[in-house]
This record gives C-alpha cells, sequence and structure tokens, in this order.
C-alpha cells in the first residue's frame, strides 16, 4: 500500500514538472521605465501573457527582461509600451501591434529583443481613459449628471462660474508674462550662482556672527552695567545742566556779544596787527637818535581814550 502512495505521489510531481507551461525570455530597451517594478504583467489585447522579471541598467537605458507564456504566440512586430493601469494604479507593459501595420505572421520566440519601445505619460493615459469612459456615455446620461451636478453645487455655480474666469485671466496673465517669467528665473538662477561662489565667504560670515554673538552673551552683564552707569551718567549731566542753565545761558549771551564785537572791528584789527610792528620799530628809533620822549605809543578806542587829551583822543590826528 505503501509502495502503491509513494509510485501515486511520484506519478503526480512528473505530471505537474510535465504541465508547466512553457515560456520564452524576451527583451526590450526603455529611455524610461518610470516605477516600473519586477513581477508587472505583461498585456497582450488586454490579455496577461506574461510578466517582468528583471529590470538592470545598460548604458543610458533601462533593459527590462519579460517572460513570455510559450503559446502566447504574441507578433514579433510588437511595440513595448510601458503605462499605468490607472491614475493611480500599478505600470504594466503592454504589446501593441503599430496601427496602420498588418500583424506579424512570426512570433515572438526566446530570445528575441523587442526594438521599438516607448512610455506612456500619465497625462496621456488620462486622457485616452477618460475618452473611453466618456464614450461610452449616452446624451441622457450627460445631461443626468449634469443636473445632479448642479444640484451637489449647491446653487453656487454663479460663484464657480466666476472662480473658473478668474482662473483663466490667472493663467492667461501668466501667459502673456512668461517672457518676463523666464528672465526673472534666468536672474534668480545667476544670483545663485554668485551666492553659491561665496559660499566659503557666507560661511565664514555665519561662524564670525555666531563668534560675536557668543561674546556678547558672555559680556552681557558688563554690557547691561556699562548702558546703565551710561543712564546715570546720562541723568547726572542733564541735572547739572537744569542747576546752571541761567549761567550758561549768560555766558554764552556773553560770548555773543564778544565774537559780535570783533567781528565787526575785524578791519580794526588787521590794521593794529599791520601796523603796530611798524609803530614800536619807528619809535625805538625816534627814541634812539632824536631822545624824544613817547607819551603814548599805543590808543584803544573805548578802553584808554581820553576825549579830553589830544594825545589820547580816538577823533585826533595821527
Amino acid at each position: 500500500m505503501k509502495r502503491l502512495i509513494g509510485l501515486m505521489i511520484v506519478a503526480l510531481l512528473v505530471f505537474s514538472a510535465c504541465s508547466s507551461p512553457e515560456v520564452d525570455t524576451i527583451e526590450a530597451r526603455f529611455d524610461d521605465v518610470a516605477d516600473l517594478f519586477p513581477q508587472a504583467p505583461v498585456m497582450f489585447a488586454d490579455i496577461s501573457v506574461g510578466k517582468v522579471t528583471e529590470i538592470s541598467l545598460d548604458g543610458t537605458q533601462a533593459l527590462v527582461t519579460i517572460e513570455l507564456d510559450e503559446d502566447a504566440d504574441v507578433p514579433a512586430n510588437v511595440i513595448a509600451r510601458v503605462r499605468r493601469t490607472s491614475v493611480l494604479g500599478e505600470r504594466l507593459i503592454d504589446l501593441v501591434v503599430p496601427e496602420g501595420e498588418p500583424t506579424s505572421a512570426a512570433a515572438l520566440k526566446d530570445g528575441d529583443v523587442i526594438a521599438e519601445t516607448e512610455t506612456r505619460p500619465d497625462l496621456e493615459n488620462l486622457v485616452v481613459e477618460g475618452n473611453d469612459v466618456l464614450g461610452a456615455v449616452g446624451a441622457s446620461q450627460i445631461a443626468t449628471m449634469i443636473d445632479e451636478g448642479a444640484r451637489g453645487f449647491g446653487g453656487n455655480g454663479e460663484e464657480l462660474g466666476q472662480i473658473l474666469i478668474n482662473f483663466r485671466d490667472i493663467t492667461g496673465t501668466f501667459n502673456k508674462n512668461s517672457g518676463m517669467i523666464k528672465s526673472l528665473i534666468r536672474n534668480i538662477d545667476d544670483f545663485n550662482q554668485v551666492v553659491a561662489t561665496k559660499a566659503d565667504d557666507h560661511a565664514r560670515a555665519v561662524v564670525n556672527t555666531a563668534d560675536a554673538l557668543r561674546v556678547l552673551d558672555e559680556e552681557s552683564v558688563k554690557l547691561v552695567d556699562a548702558i546703565s552707569s551710561l543712564a546715570r551718567l546720562a541723568t547726572g549731566s542733564r541735572s547739572l545742566l537744569q542747576a546752571h542753565i541761567d549761567e550758561m545761558d549768560h555766558f554764552f549771551q556773553q560770548a555773543r556779544t564778544i565774537v559780535g564785537a570783533l567781528h565787526n572791528q575785524q578791519r580794526s584789527i588787521v590794521q593794529l596787527l599791520t601796523f603796530a610792528p611798524r609803530h614800536n620799530r619807528n619809535t625805538q628809533l625816534v627814541e634812539y637818535i632824536d631822545f624824544n620822549q613817547v607819551i603814548q605809543q599805543f590808543v584803544i578806542c573805548g578802553v584808554n581814550d581820553n576825549p579830553n587829551d589830544p594825545a589820547r583822543s580816538c577823533g585826533g590826528s595821527d
């Protein structure tokens, strides 16, 4: 009995091994596979005919290895296209016969390389799927959808319309000023490049600023004391100024009078300074040669003049 059971198990294993489907290994090179992963399905005519087994880098391209069911009979002239199953769905590979070309009689076989590949952008995929969805909707259904949508907006259609108009105006303005925006972006890029070249200087400035802040923090007590002392000095100085403001005002008035008198007598001062040396020299000569007695050398009006004395009168002759 045990021998019979063992023979049955061996027969089942041999049968399962013999009945497992044969696969062909196919390769395709893509410029970009986005977020395609191994084990992603491979479809032909919306039917799964294989899977992705490996993705590797071949130069600047992605080399994708595919296992195809041997009995799938996929035409040899297909295009391998990476697309997404839905807006947020997984990516897969579609094998598609090019439009306008007859289906090749030959099928892909083990070791073949698919020559033409492409990656469908997500937006294009969304448009295609949207067309497929809307194409199956009748006119009455569209009217019902619009009516229900209007109810869903709760009577805010006008506000929504205005929002769309504003959005249109905004995008139109951006479009008109695209040149200016590009120039601004370029200028920002140039500025960033200039800033980048001075990165070491900026780093040192940050370090110096940090050191300065640290020193200020360490000396903050002394700084506060110095400011307090200056405040006390300013308070004391103000009290002194207020106590002697009258004397200071009188002093400045006198100084103003003196300065005004000096200003008015500038010509006389100039003459005095010019002729005084000559006068003293002549006086010395007269005394030495003629033995004359000098009574008065200088007569300063308002100080030592005497109207009753011709020798000391400012109004007399020289």
